[in-house]
């Protein structure tokens, strides 16, 4: 019989998650997708709490005097298997108000990475929400994010954009912006990809300029610009399949390093080809099997050390 969720154990829980002693990938196996995501904005909004400690230490222990005691002060529970998130989307509100009234707090850049396969879920303070892709990093100034909503990312990412004023995703290769939209950004050395699923997206390089609009994408290539459409509501590799449509190898295989954390000796290939298909991103058999059997490239295993060969 499933254990009767109270007050104290969703308290406890959500304080276990807060001190780093339940893991996101714990949560997200016990909670739905936008629970995880009302989470996210909780903690976003403790991180900045904590930074504005040292200058404002009387105002915020007034804040804090006036939270519920069971937030801060947990008890000892068992862990519970299910969540409800209204109280806490509240509680995140009103941390949210109080940060419009006190923006101007000590400016710190705040940089996520995720690592080798792994996935992260960055909720924004406008409640804009962005899925980073493994290898990737993203960066934004959370002091000035209520006048200038401006992300750096290096890497791939999905974008769901809080309607407002202007966002813009800035890489090396160009910049999107956008109003409120949902879009996908896939940005490395000499390849840039951007995807609009929802709204409109303009995307602003050295050359070219340009506007996107749902099921529409483009692609550059060392320069080559490539438009193209697809029928995908969402990109694929967020749910645990890496998609390409008419890529040549060398992209296939540096996504494929950057999922399994892997080494590929690619010199004695041809990487011009253009592939079209997919890889599981949890199987590595599975997916160099699925890439290179089509090809009839031959390949060995030796530890995390992949080698092929015509």
């Amino acid at each position: 019989m499933m254990e009767k969720i109270t007050s104290n154990t969703q308290d406890f829980y959500l304080a276990e998650w807060l001190e780093g002693n339940l893991s996101d990938i714990q949560l997200k196996e016990l909670i739905t997708a936008n629970d995880f995501l009302a989470y996210q904005k909780l903690k976003t909004s403790f991180d900045v709490i904590s930074e504005l400690e040292a200058s404002m230490d009387t105002t915020l222990q007034a804040i804090k005097n006036k939270l519920p005691k069971k937030i801060i002060e947990a008890p000892k529970k068992t862990k519970v298997i299910s969540l409800y998130t209204k109280w806490a989307v509240s509680i995140a509100a009103a941390f949210l108000l109080f940060f419009s009234v006190y923006n101007n707090f000590s400016s710190t850049e705040t940089i996520i990475n995720a690592s080798f396969g792994e996935q992260q879920t960055i909720a924004l303070l406008d409640g804009s929400e962005v899925i980073l892709n493994a290898k990737s990093t993203l960066k934004y100034n959370k002091t000035d994010w209520k006048n200038k909503r401006e992300i750096f990312l290096d890497g791939e990412a999905y974008f769901k954009v809080t309607k407002g004023s202007t966002f813009t995703v800035k890489t090396k290769n160009g910049d999107i912006t956008v109003l409120g939209t949902q879009f996908n950004v896939n940005t490395k050395k000499n390849y840039f990809t951007v995807i609009c699923y929802e709204g409109k997206v303009k995307v602003i390089t050295t050359n070219s300029q340009q506007v996107l609009t749902p099921g529409k994408a483009v692609t550059f290539i060392r320069g080559t610009e490539k438009q193209w459409s697809l029928e995908d509501t969402n990109p694929k590799w967020i749910a645990g399949e890496s998609s390409f449509n008419n890529m040549p190898l060398e992209f296939i295989i540096d996504e494929l390093e950057s999922q399994f954390n892997i080494s590929i000796d690619r010199k004695n290939i041809d990487q011009t080809v253009n592939f079209t298909g997919s890889f599981d991103n949890k199987n590595l058999t599975v997916a160099l099997a699925s890439v290179f059997k089509p090809m009839n490239i031959k390949y060995t295993i030796s530890g995390n050390k992949i080698v092929l060969s015509e």
